[in-house]
């Protein structure tokens, strides 16, 4: 009778080991798999809301892409970003590639670049439009993977950092299979929760499930902006030239 409990027990365990003891490289493999075809996006970001003393409590020039009512952004994997915009009638464009950032507003006689290989805080990815891919890995190092019950099942809990700031933490939240970003969190050198990203409305597109609404919470919790996806395009094949710092 007692080996017969023993082995119940443990055929349950090798159960929920196969449903949530999956280690990180295992995840990794899946989410390259599901989201390998996936090359470019080109979206319209909108502001719907925006508290200025409550974004500032993330960090004191946080409110500044709040300025822009409505900006285009486009990204071509591994690390071509551009992000266009107005303020009153004077066109700002962000774009980095590689290692160079650079920002450019003819109309104020304004050109700057920049070397951000030392600074990867600078760069932007596919990560902080919302979208989880395989580049998490290439950007950051995973230190935890663990599963959590959400409200619709399981959840994957991945904890990571950059290479040259090991003290800030970041979680993100995603869901198996169809890897959505729900959620993310930055934490500041101390532990300290710093903002968090909720992620909804996510439609597919190829390869890859965009949000269209995204909220920002500062540290007290309290909601500091909203922005909402439109126009959204995947793998239009955007060329390299729109990145020329």
């Amino acid at each position: 009778m007692r080996s017969v409990l023993k082995l119940v027990v443990l055929i349950i365990l090798l159960s929920l080991l196969a449903t949530f003891g999956q280690t990180d490289p295992e995840i990794r493999a899946q989410v390259r798999q599901a989201t390998q075809a996936f090359k470019d996006i080109t979206l319209t970001c909108r502001v719907l809301y925006a508290n200025i003393p409550e974004l500032k409590k993330i960090g004191k020039d946080f409110p500044n892409s709040y300025e822009f009512k409505s900006t285009t952004i486009k990204y071509k994997a591994p690390d071509k970003m551009k992000i266009e915009g107005k303020l009153g009638l004077v066109t700002v464009a962000i774009v980095i590639n590689g290692d160079v950032k650079s920002i450019k507003a003819p109309g104020l006689h304004i050109s700057k670049k920049e070397n951000i290989a030392r600074q990867p805080h600078k760069r932007q990815g596919d990560l902080d439009i919302g979208i989880f891919t395989d580049q998490l890995w290439q950007d950051y190092i995973v230190t935890n993977v663990e599963t959590e019950e959400g409200q619709n099942g399981k959840l994957y809990r991945i904890a990571f950092v950059r290479s040259n700031s090991k003290n800030k933490k970041l979680v993100l939240w995603a869901e198996p299979k169809t890897w959505k970003l729900l959620k993310l969190e930055k934490y500041e050198d101390d532990g300290t929760l710093k903002s968090r990203y909720i992620y909804s409305n996510h439609r597919r597109y190829g390869p890859i499930w965009v949000p269209g609404h995204i909220d920002v919470y500062n540290r007290d919790g309290k909601l500091a902006g909203s922005t909402m996806y439109e126009n959204i395009k995947v793998n239009s094949g955007i060329p390299d030239s729109e990145f020329k710092p």
